[in-house]
């Protein structure tokens, strides 16, 4: 259902304000703990947390002094020569991050839904169901993006007729440059929190949620963490402050809408878009944050409005849920190839590799022989070059090819695909530990340790937890359990369930 996006925005108040506390609380310490299902395999869960209540720092007014830890982190490689580093926050302090967000839940809402604020944000970073006020459902933002995205551009497109310009921008650089006193800036007012009798002042539940990431990072003010739901949270705060600022300018000929720090501006005049453009980047100065010059795109409307790559995608593959037979399969993947190198960057990649699978989980690749076999792997694992986040959903398709009649009387030779790669990953070991992180849960989930030709040994942390079936870097923290043995959640969880972002909600 299309709704403007100020419909939309509204709505998704009603729904985050029918929420409770507890659930609130417990969703974001198991299920929002851990970065994104493609970031880490299914064996990093949370299964055991302190009842909602808990709190392990406790404070005064002007004393508060959590324990100052590091974030654990976690390695995506996002080109060739840089990394997208991923934060494991301390158990402990994240629950009285946690806690606090969910203890208050009503400030958080009404900072985040401003009554002031004319910008309308697609991103809020739980998620709720239309169909089911004071539900939390199980999405993350990998699923989320996708669904928020198409929801934004038919939201946008059936009012765009009314204007002339789309401008699009973005913040540069933003969960690590987010200034950890602009969390309550953004909550209490800037003036208010920065009068000196108030900047210790721990009974303002910015300024402990301030000290909280702080002490998350060993006390750096730069910076949260990526992964993390509470970090979502936090960054729509510090921007609902950014956007409220924002707003002051904002005429009623304008519409401005959010996706994380993702603009989008509507304008009837390129001169009227521009001057946005420059409100923004006033109104960030204030929080500190920049916006990124080589990302600000101008267009002339309908042009901007949908994303390239879906018509063309259509376009090469029009039936995209009938089977395919070995040929058919080879065409598209080298027109998909072709999409996403004239679109980089874009998600043509996982949405073929989703239409290959049914609902059932099954491949939708038909006619494969020994012959077939090994070109299709062939194929897939070019997908993974060329977009490293679809490595796991490569690995999950060629589980459920191994699982099945076909595939299990090959096993040999898979194995000896996937452990030829793994060889060459090895030899460059800290550039490649996502990649070999998933290729050993793979191993060791589908019981094939046995059929490979050496034994290896690894030094990262993520590596060897998935190798040794042990995740020992917050052992400390007794009342929690973050990680689970790879065959037991082998047995519940398949790699395609586990990835499943474009899966419809029952």
């Amino acid at each position: 259902m299309s709704r403007t996006p100020k419909e939309h925005f509204k709505r998704t108040k009603e729904l985050a304000q029918a929420l409770t506390k507890s659930d609130i609380y417990n969703w974001l310490v198991t299920k929002g703990y851990f970065p994104e299902s493609y970031v880490l395999p299914p064996c990093f869960t949370v299964t055991q947390y302190p009842a909602f209540g808990k709190v392990y720092f406790q404070h005064t007014k002007n004393n508060f002094k959590p324990k100052i830890s590091e974030f654990q982190q976690v390695h995506f490689p996002k080109t060739e020569l840089t990394d997208r580093t991923f934060g494991i926050i301390d158990p402990e302090i994240h629950s009285d991050i946690a806690f606090t967000i969910a203890h208050n839940w009503d400030d958080i809402v009404s900072c985040i839904f401003h009554k002031d604020n004319k910008v309308s944000s697609y991103s809020f970073p739980i998620p709720v169901d239309d169909k089911k006020s004071g539900m939390i459902g199980e999405l993350r933002s990998g699923r989320m993006i996708y669904e928020f995205i198409e929801m934004a551009e038919n939201d946008v497109a059936s009012i765009a007729f009314r204007y002339k310009y789309l401008l699009k921008t973005d913040i540069k650089n933003f969960y690590p440059s987010i200034y950890t006193h602009s969390i309550p800036w953004s909550l209490h007012d800037k003036s208010v929190v920065r009068h000196p009798s108030n900047r210790q002042n721990y009974d303002f539940i910015g300024n402990r949620l301030d000290k909280l990431f702080q002490n998350a990072n060993d006390g750096c003010t730069n910076g949260v963490p990526i992964g993390p739901v509470v970090s979502d949270i936090i960054s729509e705060i510090v921007l609902s402050g950014v956007d409220r600022e924002l707003s002051k300018s904002l005429k009623n000929d304008v519409v401005v809408v959010r996706f994380k720090d993702d603009y989008r501006i509507l304008a009837k005049s390129e001169i009227e878009g521009r001057s946005v453009i420059k409100a923004l980047q006033a109104a960030l100065k204030e929080y500190r944050l920049e916006l990124n010059d080589g990302k600000t795109e101008i267009h002339r409307l309908p042009n901007g409005l949908f994303r390239h790559w879906v018509s063309e995608y259509h376009a090469v593959n029009p039936q995209p849920k009938e089977h395919y037979d070995y040929k058919h399969f080879k065409e598209v993947c080298l027109s998909v190839i072709k999409i996403d190198k004239n679109n980089p960057g874009t998600g043509v990649i996982d949405r073929f590799l989703a239409d290959i699978v049914d609902k059932n989980y099954e491949v939708r690749i038909d006619e494969l022989e020994s012959k077939s076999l090994t070109k299709v792997i062939s194929l897939l694992l070019m997908f993974a070059e060329l977009r490293i986040k679809s490595f796991p959903k490569v690995l999950a398709i060629i589980e459920a090819i191994l699982r099945s009649n076909f595939g299990s009387k090959h096993i040999d030779l898979i194995v000896e695909h996937l452990e030829e790669f793994l060889q060459e990953l090895k030899a460059h070991e800290m550039n490649n530990r996502y990649l070999i992180t998933w290729i050993i849960y793979f191993i060791r989930s589908n019981y094939l340790e046995d059929r490979l030709k050496e034994p290896y040994n690894f030094s990262d942390p993520i590596v060897c937890a998935t190798h040794n079936d042990k995740f020992t870097v917050f052992d400390k923290c007794q009342d929690f359990k973050m990680f689970s043995d790879v065959q037991i959640v082998a047995k519940e969880v398949t790699l395609l369930e586990h990835l499943d972002v474009f899966k419809p909600q029952e």
